[in-house]
């Protein structure tokens, strides 16, 4: 018995000099876990657009279908997500671009009748 645990420490004795340790721990930058969160939370946001109805209808409208959408942006890039996302932030809410040159229109209206009436 003594011979069989003088054998097994010589064996953990040598196969720990020469076998390599191949853990190796390492930290990650703070500037990398916020990219890697804002990846994560513009993949999010544009799945999220991509799952409302009115999107869903549009799609339709140009002959695309919802699933079909899903997947093209799933096989995207993440550069490509982040400028989707980042476009979807600086779209006007509710209506298209041009929707100030209705209201400059009616206020300009409104003071020619004023002045008119005056």
């Amino acid at each position: 018995m003594k011979s069989l645990t003088k054998l097994l420490c010589n064996l953990l004795i040598v196969s720990m000099v020469l076998l390599p340790f191949s853990a190796q721990a390492g930290l990650i930058s703070t500037d990398r876990a916020i990219a890697s969160a804002a990846n994560q939370a513009n993949a999010d946001k544009v799945q999220e657009f991509l799952s409302r109805a009115d999107v869903a209808k549009q799609f339709e409208a140009l002959g695309l279908n919802a699933t079909t959408a899903q997947e093209r942006v799933g096989s995207m890039t993440q550069d490509e997500i982040n400028r989707i996302a980042g476009k979807i932030d600086t779209l006007p809410a509710g209506a298209d671009s041009d929707a100030w040159w209705w209201a400059l229109g009616i206020v300009v209206v409104a003071l020619i009748i004023w002045y008119a009436y005056k």
